[in-house]
């Protein structure tokens, strides 16, 4: 059995170390030298870390090479380790104006994955309707094909779109698809 890497404890070990000083504003400084033992000397100074917005998830994050391991590190994790307590062991960090790119110590908190869901959908930045659901099989023009042609039959539709016979009937009960 394969152990997880304890990437938690190994962010939480190089803060205490003074080799990364996060801060309030989501910003996070480097120390410029380090030994090969971890060693770090403050009085070479710090620079701030370049950090990167990942092009398909949008979310913040830097490479840290600590104590023989690199790793992918997200910003926003980082940040919440430091300033937020987390006695509920909550295993991720909700963006409480729902920006991934505001990664401010006051914009973030611990949160259950059922929670950073329901903070997604009822802040807009998810909508699980139509189309962008993604278990959708129909488009918006699709909905509206069907409901403009209620003299072919709900069989036809069904085979035609390549759903259940009671998808369409759905649709055209206004039972589903009712942002249209």
């Amino acid at each position: 059995m394969t152990r997880k890497f304890p990437k938690d404890a190994w962010i939480i070990d190089a803060i205490k170390a003074g080799y990364i000083i996060p801060r309030r504003d989501g910003s996070i400084l480097r120390a410029v030298s380090v030994d090969d033992k971890g060693n770090v000397d403050k009085s070479k100074g710090y620079r701030e870390i370049k950090q990167q917005i990942h092009k398909k998830s949008g979310r913040v994050y830097f490479n840290m090479s600590w104590r023989g391991f690199t790793k992918s590190v997200l910003v926003n994790r980082v940040i919440a380790l430091r300033f937020h307590p987390n006695p509920d062991r909550l295993p991720q960090v909700n963006h409480i104006d729902g920006n991934k790119e505001n990664n401010a110590a006051d914009n973030l908190e611990w949160a259950s994955g059922s929670d950073n869901e329901k903070h997604a959908h009822r802040t807009g930045l998810k909508t699980g309707r139509g189309s962008a659901n993604s278990n959708a099989k129909l488009t918006a023009d699709d909905v509206a094909w069907i409901r403009a042609h209620p003299e072919i039959s709900d069989h036809d539709c069904a085979a035609r779109f390549g759903v259940a016979r009671s998808t369409i009937v759905n649709i055209r009960k206004g039972k589903t698809w009712t942002h249209l």
